[in-house]
């Protein structure tokens, strides 16, 4: 009997002593298997690294790019976005940092990046939407080397007049309306060259990217004359909302076209035109870095891309002209009129951004008129 009522007592203190150090563990790893599993989740997804213009983050993510959550949900991997200002930024980034996959860069940056062999030909049978391609940007000149293609159209536009079409009631049909008084303080340009540019065309002259030295000063002084005008030059594109949303700049040059976005958001009544003098314009292109290890994905990614959905996004946000043509099934007669897309040839009446021969001129122009500003506003 009293064998009996040990043994009881021994399998007892063994159950209780069972059952305690399990209940403990639960405590104990129930949460660290939870931490676990968020890790894994976050360890065990690509990423993939994209740099290029600030115009297409993501309006509510800025470290996403337009089209991001489709891709990501689709096939379980993160993006991640780096939103640049310039072309200098751009290039920079993929020259020093080794760990972006893919870059969007404007047409007259693509032969720079090659050259300095910064990026790897693009396989386009692993891209069957590029098929679907406007005729002038597929198989052009800007992405061909050595026969082999090393750049992806995605969108294209002008640089543009924008103008708030309640305090100028009557469309502006000229550039000069940015040199007109009765604006002052309330007129921007785009602190980069294309301010040169611009001014060249408000001057007549056409050959923007070639300017002589006497037509570079008449730009330097005309450009004076505008510092004495302008609230201000805007950085990129949130300091271009910022300028007219927050600071009522009325008229500026923009190269894309965020009426709609200003409309939908603030109630605000901008229109883009493009002047009787011209406009320049251009065509933004996905390439691959050199340097990714997602070659794969950074294909299936591009291939995304220039899909119609994701175009579609990409012009209700932006205001440019997408660069699959099938994009315009999904667009309304409103939204193909704006941007021109029922012209034929209206992509061939822009002046494509393009190479400077004498860039340190054009540089030394900027320098001289930023300084000239600086002054102003001591």
């Amino acid at each position: 009997m009293l064998k009996s009522k040990f043994r009881i007592r021994v399998m007892l203190s063994v159950l209780i002593t069972l059952v305690t150090i399990l209940f403990s563990g639960v405590i104990i790893l129930l949460p660290f298997t939870q931490s676990v599993t968020a890790d894994e989740i976050n360890h065990n997804k690509d990423v993939l690294r994209v740099a290029g213009w600030d115009v297409y983050s993501d309006p509510e993510h800025k470290h996403k790019t337009i089209g991001y959550k489709s891709f990501e949900d689709k096939y379980g991997v993160l993006i991640e976005f780096k939103p640049l200002k310039n072309l200098e930024e751009i290039v920079d980034i993929a020259e020093l940092y080794s760990e972006y996959d893919v870059f969007i860069i404007s047409n007259e940056g693509i032969r720079l990046l090659h050259g300095m062999g910064l990026v790897m030909p693009i396989d386009l049978e692993q891209l069957p939407n590029y098929r679907s391609l406007h005729p002038h940007l597929r198989y052009t000149g800007w992405a061909l080397f050595e026969s082999r293609n090393y750049a992806v159209p995605w969108a294209w536009g002008p640089t543009g007049l924008l103008y708030d079409s309640d305090v100028l009631t009557v469309a502006p049909d000229s550039w000069n309306v940015l040199w007109d008084p009765k604006y002052r303080g309330r007129i921007s340009m785009w602190d980069d060259v294309s301010m040169i540019w611009t001014t060249a065309l408000a001057l007549g002259y056409q050959n923007v990217y070639s300017l002589t030295r006497e037509q570079l000063g008449r730009v330097k002084e005309k450009l004076y004359e505008l510092n004495g005008l302008v609230h201000g030059y805007y950085e990129g594109e949130v300091q271009e909302l910022e300028f007219i949303l927050k600071d009522n700049v009325v008229a500026l040059n923009s190269w894309f076209d965020p009426s709609s976005r200003l409309s939908d958001a603030q109630g605000r009544n901008f229109k883009m035109v493009i002047p009787k003098e011209g406009a320049v314009g251009m065509f933004d292109s996905y390439l691959i870095s050199k340097n990714t290890r997602n070659k794969v994905l950074a294909h299936k990614f591009i291939n995304h891309q220039i899909s119609p959905a994701v175009q579609q996004q990409m012009v209700r946000i932006t205001g440019l002209a997408p660069a699959n043509i099938e994009t315009l099934s999904l667009l309304t007669p409103e939204e193909i009129k704006a941007l021109h897309l029922d012209e034929p040839d209206y992509f061939n009446r822009m002046l494509l951004w393009d190479h400077m021969p004498r860039k340190p001129l054009y540089a030394a122009v900027l320098k001289a008129v930023r300084e000239d500003l600086k002054l102003r506003l001591q």
